[in-house]
């Protein structure tokens, strides 16, 4: 399990509650708009496993909920066994994922150590491999979001609202495979630090455009939210 570090407070990260949030290292796709690429390739420092577990545990009569992002995390090997240590202290965990690992989500899910799961769409079908720098197709996430689906699990979809990667069109087609859809997020793109150093030079969509995507997605979600505009 390889930790790029943890932010003690967040108040964005876990839905409705102050939370601890913990980075993993390294990532199995290469998003060109990712603005996280400290934690994708250019990794320098590594916090340790135990030393994270035992601020866990001193933390734990002040804050009960931790979210586990990226990085992606179901690249980890350790993170069945990290999950479990987290839970055994009676945490509520939420797991941010891109959806590439499907199997993992599946053997998390049946052992019962997931409270809350976001799935990052990055855009329709035709674009993925484009948006995922090659790394991923639509179907494997799909196999991702119809297992949450199934599960008892609080459960979001997101998506980064990226000038050429995610059109209106896009999220007419993504509302209409993934309906129905309990809760959608979608966000604002920041061109700041991309993988691509040519993403920082993209505009991001201007509010009206979000309140159109806000109506193509409330037609197949129950919940819709906009971030970051």
């Amino acid at each position: 399990m390889r930790i790029g570090g943890y932010i003690p407070l967040s108040l964005v990260d876990y839905p409705g509650e102050p939370a601890i949030t913990v980075f993993t290292v390294g990532c199995n796709l290469r998003c060109p708009f990712c603005h996280n690429s400290g934690l994708v390739v250019k990794v320098k420092e590594l916090e340790s496993k135990v030393e994270v577990l035992q601020f866990l545990r001193q933390r734990k009569n002040i804050l009960d909920y931790l979210c586990i992002s990226g990085g992606e995390p179901t690249i980890q090997p350790g993170l069945h066994a990290f999950i479990r240590d987290i839970r055994s202290m009676g945490y509520h965990i939420k797991l941010d994922t891109n959806g590439s690992k499907p199997e993992v989500l599946e053997r998390l899910l049946t052992g019962d150590l997931l409270d809350y799961i976001a799935v990052d769409v990055k855009s329709s079908p035709s674009r993925y491999r484009f948006s995922t720098g090659g790394g991923l197709d639509f179907n494997t996430v799909l196999r991702s979001i119809k297992t949450v689906k199934a599960s008892r699990v609080a459960y979001e979809l997101r998506t980064t609202a990226v000038p050429g990667i995610v059109s209106l069109e896009d999220l007419e087609i993504i509302a209409k495979i993934l309906m129905p859809i309990k809760r959608y997020v979608l966000q604002q793109f920041q061109p700041r630090r991309t993988l691509d150093p040519a993403f920082e030079y993209v505009t991001p969509y201007l509010p009206e455009w979000f309140e159109k995507a806000k109506a193509i997605l409330e037609r197949a979600a129950e919940e819709v939210i906009i971030r970051g505009v």
